[in-house]
């Protein structure tokens, strides 16, 4: 236990120094590779740093009777009094520079006889995803992209190629013949991402994406290949048709904006029409091409290689670009795959039932997962229990 002690008392010196700004390179590396160890300690840090928290820290720190917890502290362990005298003085310097409940106080100390990771006594919050992305270029050299401007325009042949405020920009400067150089764009789950591509046509990829596109189009034809969800708002050119290819079905416009949804682990692939209008070809089975117009929908169902047009609110279908979940009368079960690539979670449901009610209404997509599930609990039947910052449980209200 005395081992255990100490070492819990190591950590907290170096979570209260990294927190004050003290850290030298040692102690910098020793609080990484301990955080490395299990997500639950990156958790941790991460919630000690939530101004949200801050006051209920002060507030259960001024709550503390620190004789009558040294009292409790003495009767809990069976070492030295002396000895324990010394780490409670140790604890006390560390836990006035960061304030924080318990865990640099009595809850690290009484919790070392316990087998479980020491952790502080504040709410799991799930946070939203950001703006990030892994850009491929043509060579195979793999670019992280996400707040930092980057000129890129050296990497490829004829074009000038900017990383700015969050978005990837490409431009045509001198054209070139021959074969054509293509990038892969590949957004993660909790991530999202902005292009414009060479002959600024703009996309927006939603989480667990990638987009395959030519760094400059061909003079004929414009095509690019999707996988996952993106909103596109492409330039008008009557001499090049623009063509995004999916694996189910490929939807072809002249100039137009639409959102087509094609994750491989959905059984439907849905283009939503904005404005103007596209030709979708089903890739499998005898379906004829379909011309849709504004605010209608085709839906190809794998399962049959059948396309069905719907008429919706086309706006609904693009409002995740905006920083806004809209769902209309959509099941609990979609929502959740919707949520689950945002936020990076997990989820189990206790009652099957309840995948299929329906919800309508519009949340904020920045919002903590709390926050959105709470909403959702509000108006309908389900109850929602977060494990951790990964796994969320649904069940059926009692």
């Amino acid at each position: 236990m005395k081992e255990k002690t100490n070492k819990n008392i190591d950590i907290s010196k170096l979570l209260a120094l990294h927190l004050s700004g003290s850290l030298s390179e040692q102690e910098n590396k020793e609080l990484n590779a301990w955080l490395q160890k299990k997500a639950s300690r990156k958790h941790l840090l991460k919630n000690l740093q939530n101004e949200k928290h801050l006051a209920k820290r002060r507030e259960i720190i001024a709550r503390i009777n620190l004789d009558n917890e040294w009292c409790r502290f003495q009767s809990a362990t069976k070492e030295e009094s002396k000895t324990r005298k010394l780490i409670w003085k140790e604890i006390l310097k560390y836990a006035a520079i960061i304030v924080l409940p318990l865990l640099l106080g009595t809850y690290l100390i009484f919790q070392v006889d316990t087998p479980s990771e020491f952790v502080a006594d504040i709410p799991i919050e799930i946070q939203p995803g950001v703006k990030k992305a892994q850009l491929v270029l043509s060579n195979g050299e793999k670019i992280e992209l996400s707040g930092d401007d980057l000129d890129l325009s050296n990497q490829e042949i004829g074009v000038k190629i900017e990383n700015k405020n969050k978005a990837l920009n490409y431009a045509t400067v001198e054209k070139q013949k021959g074969e054509l150089r293509y990038n892969l764009l590949l957004i993660g789950r909790g991530e999202e991402y902005h292009l414009t591509l060479a002959d600024g046509t703009k996309v927006w990829l939603n989480s667990e994406s990638q987009l395959k596109y030519p760094t400059q189009f061909a003079d004929n034809i414009r095509e690019v290949e999707l996988e996952g969800e993106g909103y596109f708002e492409v330039v008008k050119n009557t001499k090049a048709p623009f063509i995004v290819k999916t694996m189910q079905m490929n939807v072809e416009v002249l100039g137009t904006s639409f959102n087509l949804s094609a994750y491989q682990n959905e059984e439907k692939v849905k283009a939503t029409l904005v404005e103007g209008s596209v030709k979708v070809v089903a890739n499998y089975g005898t379906e004829k091409p379909r011309i849709i117009k504004p605010d209608v929908q085709a839906i190809f169902d794998i399962n049959t290689n059948k396309i069905k047009l719907k008429q919706v609110d086309a706006q609904v279908y693009g409002r995740w670009r905006e920083g806004v979940f809209a769902f209309n009368e959509d099941n609990l079960e979609e929502i959740m795959r919707r949520l689950a690539r945002w936020y990076n979670i997990r989820v189990f449901y206790q009652d099957n039932d309840v995948r299929n009610y329906q919800f309508s209404g519009k949340l904020p997509r920045f919002k903590t997962c709390n926050e959105l599930l709470e909403m959702i609990e509000k108006t309908t039947n389900v109850k929602f229990q977060i494990k951790d910052e990964e796994n969320v449980i649904i069940s059926r209200k009692r």
